[in-house]
């Protein structure tokens, strides 16, 4: 039997009924929603993006006008008195969409991906966002269709090979097969590939669709490259998933058998196994409670404007080289408010840094788990890929914070000095800019579950072998 009498046979035997055509239907149906759906999510995350963006230079603009005013007026221009105030400087702050951002919402429905940075509002208050969300709906996350890929991928190929030997051997075809002189080992691993390559291909193909319709309206720098990594990804998961098929399959038991027992390991690496590690990761490094930080952060606040007098006059003292321009307009609760923030920033440092060492803590953990499921494994690099990750999300914010720092650490002494920056000063102050880790250096730290795998994948294919030199043709 040559390569193409055996593609027509298998096709003619697996793929050309009328139910194949509609499981097939549901599933490139599945992946097309989950682009769209992921699409959306992109798109309200660009409009969000947009939309702070204009409010924000609106602002800037008419605040820089005044202060343009102010130094040109001659004293017949009645300005407000707080016109050219660093306190009142606004910063735009992002972070950066991906180019596949669409193809995987990862922590973007969780994390803040835009911001106003201000003086005027403290860390607590930096990143707040006054909307309510199904709490179950973020529970759940939102869906796209690396997680179609994830779910549904394996489900399709159990289906399609889970029977790739005990079908003929249960309807006496085997023996006549083997009969012919057919090598049992090469018949069975070209099924199992022939049979895996009409899944994936199917798969490769609606998700480049997606990509390509998805592509209308953004910017396409980077994204078929991004998209040839996350299809990378995409086949070692079906390869995975095909090899562990077949591993089980060639036990020679019953279709029955081979079914549950994939379908077994299909809820425990992809359902069980993350429950698992999110859960464990919980309750060995919790989150601190948000409400004692929240609390504690507010009382840090009223104890300090109460105080206002005291850590004013503190200050002064501790920087006796600051010139207070006694002439100006601008109210003494300016300088109080900065420093007020400047404490509350302080004090609530710590908590701060405990959040972040719990999120790294559970983070090592969750990549020990990696080692245990492709699912987990294959998912972070998906989020990695297109940019979604948890940890890029924290860069942003870690970043975010320390720009508002050096900000306050340039223009202290004119706010304790009451004093307004200069027009030149605030244009050639730079905006915020996302310092970007390179993609490389993302997926590096993805990589060594992967190559695990890709071993354990290669032991299971010798064991496969093996077993296949024990297969009867007959029913056991």
């Amino acid at each position: 039997m040559n390569a193409f009498d055996f593609m027509r046979y298998e096709w003619k035997l697996q793929f050309s009924s009328r139910a194949v055509f509609l499981v097939f239907l549901v599933f490139v149906s599945t992946l097309i929603y989950g682009g769209f759906a992921g699409k959306a999510e992109r798109d309200a995350r660009n409009a969000a993006i947009e939309n702070h963006y204009r409010s924000v230079s609106t602002t800037m603009d008419s605040w820089l006008e005044d202060l343009r005013t102010l130094e040109q007026d001659d004293g017949s221009i009645d300005l407000p008195s707080l016109t050219g105030s660093a306190m009142d400087v606004i910063f735009a702050s992002s972070l950066p969409q991906e180019p596949l951002s669409d193809f995987s919402i990862g922590q973007s429905d969780l994390l803040p991906f835009f911001g106003e940075i201000s003086l005027k509002n403290p860390n607590i208050r930096l990143f707040s966002k006054y909307e309510f969300a199904d709490p179950i709906g973020l529970a759940l996350g939102n869906f796209d269709i690396s997680k179609a890929v994830l779910l549904f991928l394996p489900l399709i190929l159990i289906i399609f090979s889970f029977d790739v030997t005990s079908a003929d051997r249960d309807s006496k075809r085997l023996g006549l097969i083997l009969l012919q002189g057919i090598n049992l080992r090469n018949f069975f691993w070209r099924r199992i590939l022939f049979r895996a390559l009409i899944v994936i291909g199917v798969t490769c193909a609606s998700a480049f669709a997606v990509m390509i319709y998805n592509a209308a309206g953004v910017t396409s720098d980077g994204r078929f490259a991004i998209f040839v990594v996350w299809m990378t990804f995409v086949v070692f998961y079906g390869a995975f998933w095909s090899v562990l098929i077949a591993v089980i399959a060639s036990f020679n038991r019953s279709g029955e058998f081979n079914v549950l027992t994939l379908l077994g390991f299909w809820v425990g690496l992809t359902l069980i196994v993350p429950a698992t590690s999110s859960s464990l990761a919980e309750s060995l490094y919790p989150t601190p409670s948000r409400l004692t930080y929240l609390a504690e952060a507010r009382e840090v606040e009223n104890e300090t404007r109460l105080s206002e007098p005291d850590v004013v006059n503190e200050f002064m003292l501790d920087h006796p080289e600051l010139l207070v321009d006694l002439e100006s307009q601008f109210p003494d609760y300016v300088s109080s408010a900065f420093l007020v923030t400047s404490t509350v920033d302080e004090a609530t440092g710590p908590i701060i840094s405990s959040f972040e060492e719990a999120l790294g803590r559970r983070e090592e953990l969750l990549d020990v788990f990696k080692y245990f499921s492709p699912t987990i494994a294959v998912h972070s690099l998906f989020n990695e890929v297109t940019g979604t990750s948890g940890r890029r999300h924290n860069s942003y914010i870690m970043q975010a914070r320390a720009f508002k720092a050096n900000y306050a650490q340039l223009v202290g002494p004119n706010v304790m000095g009451k004093k307004p920056i200069s027009a030149e000063f605030f244009e050639n102050v730079p905006d915020f800019g996302f310092k970007e880790e390179p993609l490389g250096m993302r997926l590096g730290r993805g990589l060594k579950p992967i190559v695990f795998l890709l071993l354990i994948g290669l032991g299971l294919t010798m064991i496969t072998n093996r077993q296949l030199m024990k297969i009867s043709p007959v029913s056991s």
